[in-house]
């Protein structure tokens, strides 16, 4: 039977065509961290073939955080007006453009070229992720279970392959930009053959197409006014740093601080991808156990000490203990806060989106303050930011209470889907987390 056919959008859908779905969704899920990881895998030759400063690379790191806005201020109208698998075909056109003009700028080599290929590229992500994320919740709903964490493992798989297979390829001298090339052409072949699997119906629903723009900044409207939800910004902004700062700056600290090779400077990110991925897998039962701020503090104190671990260790072998503490405490924060906007199931949406443009907005600002400090200070040093946001989440860390005296501690399922959104939101470019 022809995929077409068989792949047609129903909203009847039976068990098998559920599976498949949801096998679908979960191909996607692992290339959108094997994408991301292919891309910041590379950095330090990125930086070294436009020849420029870290404070030159960060701005032309900014380009993909605007990507990243412009993008999710009309995700949602476009999914509303389109349905999801149309956008989701759409935006892997939108990733194949980009990494192919991102190939060319590094070859050309060409700056501004470059800067457009990144807007591309973290634009088009901002869509695949809101597709994709909204097929794993139709999937989850027919399955009648809580199956989020799958996929968002599922994003660090994909995010760990593309980390070795980066560091191998560096290893062998194979130029950033043929590494690009062969990358993207596998990914989009792929992508596009799973689309119409990955979409039960994928299709724009009669009630959702007079959808507007404006993202999470039109949906949150009055809830910037909210004492409660300003401090849950600052602290998601302060979290999403621990994560966009290490898939930016890690590498290339690695490499220019350390003297060591492109190749370890991306296994060491790996050892920091799988540190947080394997707390935010165990995650949700010890939020449960132990609640929401205590989970915060501690999580807090292991990236101020592996930041200064990293920021002043005389020998490199202290390094990945200093990625592993780094990754852990960067895992739960996102997730935790998240769930504590959705305390009020009434304001949920407004509060969420509230919070989470404030880790948006987050990565336009960080890469410039860490690029500018790394003209002054070695990189590893100018990371140190991070580790003064941190101690912002470890003074303020009641701020996570439930609104309600004596609520209890997140519930799993709730922790799940908390990191959902945290794993899509503030990608560096990209976090997956993740996701991814």
């Amino acid at each position: 039977m022809p995929a077409s056919v068989r792949f047609e959008p129903t909203r009847t859908p039976n068990a098998a065509r559920v599976r498949e779905a949801r096998l679908a969704v979960l191909g996607l899920f692992i290339l959108m961290g094997f994408s991301m990881a292919t891309f910041m895998s590379r950095m330090p030759s990125i930086r070294d073939a436009l020849d420029v400063s870290d404070s030159g690379l960060a701005t032309l790191i900014m380009t993909g955080a605007l990507g990243a806005l412009a993008g999710l201020l009309v995700t949602g109208w476009g999914v509303a007006r389109f349905g999801t698998r149309r956008v989701l075909l759409w935006a892997n056109w939108g990733v194949l453009v980009a990494f192919l003009t991102i190939a060319l700028s590094i070859e050309v080599p060409s700056k501004w070229m470059f800067a457009v290929g990144n807007f591309v590229m973290s634009f088009s992500y901002a869509f695949i992720n809101v597709g994709m994320n909204a097929e794993a919740a139709e999937v989850e709903r027919h399955k009648g279970r809580a199956i989020m964490s799958q996929f968002h493992a599922s994003f660090s798989i994909g995010m760990a392959v593309g980390l070795g297979l980066g560091a191998g390829v560096s290893f062998l001298g194979l130029p950033p930009s043929w590494h690009f090339f062969g990358a993207v052409i596998v990914m989009t072949v792929v992508r596009f053959l799973i689309i119409p699997a990955a979409t039960i119906n994928g299709q724009p629903s009669d009630s959702s197409k007079q959808a507007g723009f404006g993202g999470p900044f039109a949906t949150a409207k009055a809830e910037y006014r909210d004492k409660h939800v300003l401090m849950l910004g600052f602290l998601i902004a302060a979290a999403a740093m621990t994560e966009m700062t290490a898939g930016q700056w890690l590498a290339l600290a690695v490499v220019d601080d350390f003297g060591k090779s492109e190749a370890l400077g991306a296994v060491i990110y790996w050892v920091f991808v799988v540190a947080m991925v394997t707390v935010r897998w165990w995650g949700a039962p010890i939020i449960a156990k132990v609640g929401r701020v205590v989970v915060l503090r501690i999580s807090a104190t292991a990236v101020i000490s592996g930041l200064l671990m990293f920021a002043f260790t005389p020998v490199f072998w202290l390094v990945p203990v200093a990625a592993v503490l780094w990754g852990m405490g960067a895992a739960l924060a996102v997730p935790i806060l998240v769930t504590a906007a959705a305390d009020d199931p009434d304001r949920a949406a407004a509060r969420v989106a509230a919070i989470t443009s404030f880790s948006t907005l987050a990565g336009l600002l960080v890469p410039q303050i860490v690029g500018q400090l790394g003209e002054l200070v070695p990189l590893r040093e100018a990371l140190l930011v991070v580790a003064v946001a941190s101690t912002f989440t470890l003074i303020f860390a009641n701020g996570v209470r439930a609104p309600k005296r004596g609520a209890a501690p997140a519930h799993e399922d709730e922790a799940e889907r908390a990191i959902l959104t945290a794993d899509t939101q503030g990608t560096p470019v990209g976090s997956d987390d993740d996701e991814r």
